[in-house]
């Protein structure tokens, strides 16, 4: 029995054109954007940043920054003070402001492979940003009083009251409020003397300038939009919770 084949027509011209033309529009498009991608140079010069971008932008909008591996495009903080009172002492004295996270980036410049434990304050920021973008005028409002005398369960029926529609973000809230208001006690207990009465912590977010403003401006040039929270009561941790807190905050 015998089997005969088939020949594959060969490709005509018009066919061949196209795939020229396909081919030398990719590789063109390859081109530019290696030069877009890459640093200042006499090459680039005689091309123009300027003709570069007006070919780059808007519908192949890349920069190096957006492709390197540590690209960084938001940048959080997480700042924390406290309500001390002081053994014999009549009167509560308030700590300065401390800012977690910038200490954080400092302290772990150089470690390729950070603890988790020091991301801590980064998550809680990440999380109570999000939570604030989510909540209404009046429910930001709310968060910014103070919550010593009263318990902050009363707080989540005031959110709701504020806003029936934004229960998500209002469960979000309180869930990462309590998280944060522990953090911040055990925090600042390990770094003080006396007595931690009350806590109170601010959140702030920062993103990336346009690719356009790359050229003059970065990240770490913009400011922080901040989101504040009013004092918080104290939280007291356990012995062994404290003094596992007092051996991270050494490290």
């Amino acid at each position: 029995m015998s089997v005969t084949s088939t020949d594959v027509p060969a490709p005509r011209p018009w066919q061949r054109r196209i795939v020229v033309v396909l081919a030398v529009l990719a590789v063109a498009h390859s081109v530019v954007l290696a030069f877009w991608l890459s640093p200042q140079s006499p090459v680039r010069q005689v091309i123009g940043g300027r003709a570069l971008a007006t070919y780059v932008n808007p519908y192949f909008e890349q920069s190096w920054s957006g492709l390197a591996p540590n690209a960084q495009f938001v940048d959080e903080s997480f700042l924390v003070r406290a309500q001390v009172r002081d053994e014999d002492a009549k009167k509560n004295r308030v700590t300065t402001w401390i800012d977690i996270t910038a200490g954080e980036n400092e302290a772990l410049r150089h470690d390729l492979d950070p603890a988790r434990t020091h991301l801590m304050a980064r998550k809680l920021a990440t999380n109570l940003n999000g939570a604030m973008f989510g909540l209404n005028a009046k429910q930001r409002a709310l968060v910014r009083k103070t919550y010593t005398k009263d318990p902050t369960t009363l707080l989540r029926g005031r959110l709701l009251a504020a806003g029936e529609d934004r229960r998500a973000a209002v469960e979000t809230y309180m869930t990462y409020d309590l998280m944060a208001t522990r953090f911040a006690s055990m925090y600042a207990q390990a770094g003080v003397e006396g007595r931690v009465i009350a806590v109170q912590y601010r959140v702030g977010r920062r993103t990336v300038p346009p690719d356009s403003e790359r050229a003059t401006s970065s990240l770490h040039d913009k400011d922080f939009l901040w989101f504040s929270f009013g004092y918080r009561l104290g939280f007291r941790a356990s012995f062994e919770a404290q003094s596992a807190f007092d051996d991270y905050l050494k490290d």
